[in-house]
């Protein structure tokens, strides 16, 4: 199995004030819908000195997270999104996109239904996020297992570039293929 390479850049956050929330969605135990948690278990040891960015490994919650979204500026949901795509295919979505992506997935992922609900509950309750940013990969294998299969496991590198770009640059631009190659 292909693994993608993980090196530590120079994380740079852009902004030291905004609240910055990465939450990593899906089921561990079903190989590629736990992308988001095999996100969020690399991405963590790399950000923990940033006291404005906060690592979530959600797994399948939902309104649990309400406490976190709602005091987020920033939330960037990491997860599984079938797209019609090519397995291992990186896309990012934000604010309306992704409620027109959620309605997509609809049929394949329950937290998929439930996230959004929390997001938009918090937004109606608290005004926050003021931002959301999707990265959604096409999943290759939802089975049992908990290893990624080779597509997503390459896709993970570009998975996490774009999670640093939304810290440094906060300017990711919505619904563009970050990678769209078959490995």
């Amino acid at each position: 199995m292909q693994s993608a390479k993980i090196c530590t850049p120079a994380v740079r956050v852009a902004n030291k004030v905004k609240q910055y929330t990465i939450i990593g969605v899906g089921n561990i135990l079903q190989r590629d819908d736990g992308v988001g948690i095999h996100a969020i278990q690399a991405l963590q040891p790399m950000l923990e000195d940033y006291s404005n960015v906060s690592c979530i490994d959600a797994g399948t919650l939902s309104y649990e997270l309400l406490e976190w979204v709602s005091n987020s500026d920033h939330t960037i949901v990491i997860d599984a999104a079938y797209m019609r795509c090519p397995a291992g295919t990186v896309k990012v979505f934000k604010d309306d996109e992704i409620a027109q992506q959620f309605e997509q997935a609809t049929a394949h992922s329950v937290h998929q239904i439930t996230l959004r609900d929390t997001l938009l509950t918090s937004q109606t309750l608290f005004s926050k996020p003021t931002e959301v940013t999707l990265i959604g990969v096409e999943p290759e294998a939802i089975e049992w297992g908990t290893s990624l299969s080779p597509k997503v496991s390459v896709a993970l590198s570009s998975i996490m570039d774009i999670a640093f770009a939304c810290l440094s640059t906060d300017k990711v631009h919505a619904n563009t293929p970050a990678i769209e190659k078959e490995s």
